[in-house]
């Protein structure tokens, strides 16, 4: 049987994103076969970062060049970024950059898909602005400077907020999925695949699902959560998934529904597994949490409260 040390090696050396996805019920059953404990990714950082006033938002993972990188999303007193984690030879922080400073100091929960990064960034003391950003990270050694497009959302009082995002490339279009807070609301938006990539992109509001008014009656379970991440998951059959993970307060939970669409338009999701890991105080679902998938499976990645000089990354895998 192989080390806990050697298993460490040959996931960091291994693609953490395959793009050939599984069927739904690998999907599904690869969910209960997660391991517990986890495994320890360790990394450095010798670069400055706000840990005051917030904390780690999400996670997600890109492979370039032969080497995987982790990108992890945060929130400050003075403003929201993200640092991106290259592994390899010594696992440590290459950058940390800034999307933009007070009173937009909250990065929400993520996602990465196909090199396509959708993050919210909100105030969350008006809790009534936030903007959401698209970026095309093509090297993640050189991060993009500029966003393809960007989503305004201004509202009422935590309507307009962007807590957690997740992106999805189907049926040549683009889209993208927000929660506001607490994740009480779903905005669904779109744009066509190649106007993504035209000057004055902009993503259209198509759809919003009320999760406190939705039928639950075919779900496995009533409960929906305030969920820090929301990521997509695209099976070979392009059957679509949301994935929320959140803490509540006695366990980590990750709970599945199924995104029904016929021309994405409109939508309706089908609450159908939820998994829960035992908590501990190194990291936590609510700080950051991003799901990938692998092979034929799925993994789940955890962070710590926020970057220091070491930090660990916890993978469930």
């Amino acid at each position: 049987m192989l080390s806990k040390t050697i298993l460490q090696f040959l996931f960091i050396s291994l693609p953490c994103t395959v793009y050939s996805q599984p069927n739904t019920e690998q999907l599904i059953s690869s969910m209960e076969a997660l391991e517990v404990p986890p495994i320890s990714i360790p990394f450095t950082n010798a670069i400055e970062v706000n840990n005051s006033g917030g904390h780690l938002q999400g996670i997600q993972c890109l492979r370039y060049n032969q080497n995987n990188y982790y990108i992890l999303s945060g929130s400050s007193s003075e403003y929201a970024y993200y640092s991106i984690v290259k592994t390899g030879n010594a696992n440590m922080v290459i950058s940390v950059n800034k999307l933009l400073d007070k009173p937009f100091k909250h990065a929400g929960g993520f996602q990465i898909q196909q090199n396509l990064m959708a993050i919210g960034v909100e105030d969350n003391e008006a809790k009534n602005v936030s903007k959401v950003f698209i970026f095309h990270i093509t090297n993640p050694e050189k991060p993009p400077q500029h966003p393809l497009a960007i989503i305004d959302r201004r509202g009422t009082f935590k309507r307009a907020t962007a807590g957690c995002v997740g992106i999805v490339t189907i049926k040549g279009k683009v889209l993208v999925v927000v929660g506001d807070w607490d994740t009480e609301h779903l905005d669904f938006y779109r744009i066509d695949e190649d106007k993504l990539f035209e000057e004055g992109a902009s993503l259209e509001l198509e759809y919003s699902i009320n999760t406190k008014t939705v039928d639950k009656s075919s779900w496995v379970d009533e409960n929906w959560l305030s969920y820090q991440n929301i990521n997509f998951i695209l099976d070979q059959d392009e059957t679509l998934f949301l994935a929320g993970m959140t803490s509540n307060g006695l366990d980590e939970v990750v709970d599945m529904y199924q995104v029904e669409s016929a021309d994405l338009s409109t939508f309706k999701i089908q609450k159908i597994k939820s998994r829960k890991f035992p908590s501990n105080e190194n990291t936590k679902f609510r700080w950051g949490a991003g799901i990938f998938v692998s092979g034929n499976g799925l993994q789940i990645i955890a962070t710590p409260e926020n970057i220091h000089e070491q930090t660990t990354l916890h993978i469930y895998e």
